[in-house]
């Protein structure tokens, strides 16, 4: 019996090896020419508390750092309203100038996020930008931009208490949607090379 002690301890010692390290990622808050908020599912026009976590960070940057554009990408996934605009106008309200806000609304998941608002940046000739997610996400976006080959910083709030209340189911389903992402990957790099 003493051996099921120790299978629920290595259990539960490698499901908190998994969660550490998913959320344990390198934040590198500061200057660049643009911060990109990627969406989360908004239904019925309503923000999520994660989406809503990664505004705010974005705006805390925003009043410390200066950028010279917020890039917040999401089309309308949950919502007939895209991400994009629900974004847009939390940030204004805040105080963000409307000028300062860039809209990427046609994206419906993460590697189109990265995608369109990369032709956003080069349209508006800006080299260097911060990605805003969610602690559980940066390691998956990470990889894409790899795959991409493009390069970028990160940030997130990370609390403790967003990732008992929010984040953890979502940290098993990141398993899920890391498996679902290459073939979209995929298609999008030979999207590319054609």
């Amino acid at each position: 019996m003493v051996w099921i002690g120790w299978i629920f301890a290595i259990a539960a010692m490698a499901v908190l090896t998994y969660i550490c390290w998913l959320h344990a990622v390198v934040l590198k808050p500061g200057k660049a020419d643009a911060l990109i908020v990627l969406g989360y599912v908004s239904k019925d026009g309503r923000i999520h508390p994660l989406l809503k976590e990664r505004l705010d960070e974005a705006y805390k940057l925003f009043q410390q750092y200066g950028h010279k554009y917020i890039i917040v990408s999401g089309g309308a996934v949950g919502s007939r309203r895209s991400e994009a605009e629900l974004m847009k106008k939390y940030l204004v309200e805040k105080g963000v100038p409307t000028k300062k806000v860039l809209e990427e609304d046609k994206s419906y998941n993460t590697v189109q996020n990265l995608i369109f608002s990369k032709q956003l940046m080069e349209q508006y000739q800006l080299n260097s930008f911060i990605i805003i997610t969610n602690s559980f996400h940066i390691r998956r976006t990470k990889y894409i931009l790899h795959r991409l080959g493009i390069k970028g910083d990160f940030c997130a709030n990370r609390s403790v208490r967003s990732i008992i209340a929010f984040q953890l189911k979502l940290t098993f389903l990141e398993i899920r949607a890391f498996r679902l992402t290459l073939p979209i990957i995929t298609r999008a790099i030979d999207d590319q090379n054609n």
